[in-house]
C-alpha cells in the first residue's frame, strides 16, 4: 500500500507590481498572464518529466503558443523554474509562530509534531519545483543551489537561535554547532517531506510514523521536555 500524496496547490500569484521580461521590457497584464501560464504549464510538465526532458517547444505547445513567445519571457526552461521558486516559500506564519514558542517551557515538546506537519504540508504543496530545484542544485547548478539556500534561510536562523538557547540551558550538547544542528534538522524535514508520501506502509512504518519520529528528534534538538 502506498501513502496518498497531499493535494498540491499552486504558488500564490506574484505581487501586483510592475513586471518586466528578461530583456528589461515592461509587460502589461496580458503579458503577465502569459508569463504565469508558461510557469504553470512548465510545472505541470515537470510533475512527470525531468528538467532536462522538458523543452521550450514542449512548453510552448502545451500553452498553445510559440517558442518565440516563450523567449520573450524566459531564456529557457530552467529560468521558468527559478521564476516559479520566487513564489514558493518554505516557511509560513504558522511555522514561524510554532518555532517562536518557548521550547524550554514544560510541555513544549507538543509543538514539535504540529511543526513537522505544517512543514511537510507546505513542502508537499510545492513538491514538483522543490524536487527539480534540489536535483539541479545537487548536480552543480549554482542558481538552484542559491535558491535552495535562500528558501531555507528564515527557518535556519530561527532554529539556530532556539538550539543556541537549548545549549545555554544545558539541554543540548554545547560542543555541537547550533547552525549545523539547524541544518541537520532542515535536511531531515526536507527529506521526510520528499519521500514520506511515497513510503510503502507496513505495520511499523508509514508517513505518520516517520513524522512522529521526526517530531521527537526536533523536540530533543530544541531542548524541549514533556
Amino acid at each position: 500500500m502506498t501513502a496518498t500524496a497531499p493535494t498540491k496547490s499552486r504558488p500564490a500569484p506574484r505581487p501586483k507590481q510592475d513586471a518586466y521580461n528578461h530583456y528589461g521590457q515592461k509587460i502589461g497584464s496580458k503579458g503577465e498572464r502569459t508569463r504565469q501560464l508558461l510557469i504553470d504549464i512548465t510545472v505541470d510538465l515537470l510533475e512527470s518529466h525531468g528538467l532536462r526532458d522538458v523543452s521550450v517547444v514542449d512548453v510552448a505547445r502545451a500553452a498553445n503558443t510559440s517558442p518565440a513567445t516563450f523567449y520573450v519571457y524566459f531564456r529557457g526552461v530552467p529560468e521558468v523554474v527559478l521564476a516559479a521558486l520566487e513564489t514558493a516559500s518554505q516557511t509560513s506564519p504558522e511555522l514561524e509562530a510554532l518555532l517562536g514558542q518557548d521550547w524550554l517551557s514544560p510541555g513544549a515538546d507538543k509543538n514539535a509534531l504540529p511543526f513537522v506537519e505544517a512543514y511537510t504540508a507546505l513542502w508537499n504543496s510545492n513538491s514538483t519545483i522543490f524536487r527539480v530545484r534540489n536535483l539541479a542544485a545537487e548536480e552543480g547548478d549554482d542558481r538552484f543551489y542559491k535558491a535552495r539556500m535562500l528558501a531555507a534561510t528564515p527557518l535556519m536562523a530561527a532554529l539556530t537561535e532556539q538550539i543556541a538557547r537549548a545549549q545555554a540551558a544545558g539541554r543540548t550538547p554545547a560542543d555541537l554547532s547550533a547552525r549545523a544542528c539547524a541544518g541537520t534538522v532542515l535536511m531531515m524535514l526536507e527529506r521526510l517531506a520528499a519521500v514520506g508520501p511515497i513510503t510503502h506502509e507496513d505495520q511499523t512504518i508509514n508517513y505518520a510514523a516517520l513524522k512522529a519520529a521526526a517530531a521527537y528528534t526536533l523536540a530533543n534538538m530544541l531542548g524541549a521536555r514533556g
